[in-house]
């Protein structure tokens, strides 16, 4: 598998009512495609690209959160989705010392959880 780190162009979305402004979505454009990106604040994202196929890692140290996204152009949603909510399940996918992993490394044992 040869993965290949892209730093595609980010795009946030907001709107604004009597409450104050908020964020509907993140979308990633690549190669003349848009897609919705579910990450949050604090996210530290990556992107690669692999064959067609584009996977995102997004690392949420903060709160103990991984996620992982593969998509497929041009569908702008991901086809799948795989992700980590506990700091403890991190530890125990990755070792005590995960945050020391290449995000690489992380992503390529990710994808043998996406269904």
């Amino acid at each position: 598998m040869s993965m290949t780190p892209i730093t595609p162009t980010l795009k946030l979305h907001t709107h604004q009512d009597n409450d104050g402004i908020y964020i509907n979505s993140m979308i990633m454009k690549h190669k003349g495609n848009n897609y919705h990106l579910y990450v949050g604040t604090n996210d530290i994202i990556y992107i690669y690209s692999e064959s067609i196929a584009l996977y995102v890692l997004t690392v949420n140290k903060e709160h103990g959160i991984i996620g992982l996204n593969a998509y497929m152009p041009p569908e702008p949603f991901p086809i799948n989705s795989f992700y980590i909510h506990s700091s403890k399940e991190i530890k125990d996918l990755f070792g005590l010392q995960w945050e020391q992993l290449p995000a690489l490394n992380i992503t390529l044992k990710l994808i043998n959880y996406l269904m």
